[in-house]
């Protein structure tokens, strides 16, 4: 059996670069699934890419959501227009990526590597739905029916930032079919008051951010950890393979 280490982060646009890049370093996972991660609209600065450099990783695929103005989300970035998506960044190298579309409504799309590990070929997923306020929200259910369908019953873990509560309809869906890698369901969001101008957060009091496995899977060892990276806290478990 092989360990490998896997962890789950909305980077928040990447504006506290350096408090990422010493967690990241320090707690040395195999695989690491982003969200609100950013490049320049000519392909240049791709945080993703500046994370496996940084690292020494083999492999990072970016895929873009949409167009934003960093002025208006990421008050510490130089202000300009970016593209922002997901990505997922690997010590091993990738093995092939695919992007799968979840709503032409508010677009959002899983993105999936499939990662070489101990002779066997994990699906790796990563994405972030759509922001309700921790409202309910047919769109955002929408998305988690598709995820479920898209993801194999096999060898499969998503990484995501689903902007729902563990109560919800939203985590509701993904729990029949695949399995919350955490049992106590520590809140993860509310580091930055600045994270949601509506919300404003006064403190980390809020679960948004999941790790899910297949139920073939054997896992241990989830942790959300402290950083002050980004809005929302990183968490990690470890997948025995």
């Amino acid at each position: 059996m092989a360990k490998v280490k896997v962890v789950s982060w909305n980077i928040w646009g990447g504006q506290h670069l350096s408090g990422i890049l010493d967690f990241l370093s320090e707690f040395k996972p195999d695989i690491i699934c982003l969200q609100e991660t950013i490049q320049d609209l000519n392909g240049k600065n791709n945080t993703a890419e500046t994370i496996a450099r940084h690292l020494g990783y083999k492999s990072s695929y970016f895929t873009s959501t949409y167009e934003i103005d960093t002025a208006k989300y990421y008050k510490e970035l130089e202000p300009r227009i970016v593209a922002m998506g997901n990505a997922i960044v690997s010590r091993n190298a990738i093995q092939d990526f695919k992007v799968h579309p979840l709503s032409e409504e508010k677009t959002r799309f899983l993105i999936e590597a499939l990662i070489p590990a101990n002779g066997e070929i994990l699906h790796i997923f990563s994405s972030h739905l759509i922001h309700t306020h921790q409202e309910p929200s047919d769109l955002q259910e929408f998305q988690a029916k598709r995820m479920a369908e898209i993801i194999p019953k096999k060898r499969a873990l998503l990484g995501a930032d689903l902007n729902a509560t563990p109560q919800s309809a939203t985590v509701k869906v993904l729990k029949k079919t695949m399995i919350n890698t955490d049992s106590e369901l520590a809140p993860t969001w509310g580091v930055y008051p600045e994270g949601c101008p509506v919300c404003k957060p006064q403190a980390i009091d809020t679960r948004l951010d999941y790790l899910f496995v297949t139920k073939d899977l054997k896992f241990h060892s989830f942790k959300v950890h402290d950083s002050k990276g980004s809005d929302h806290l990183p968490i990690s478990v470890v997948l025995e393979v």
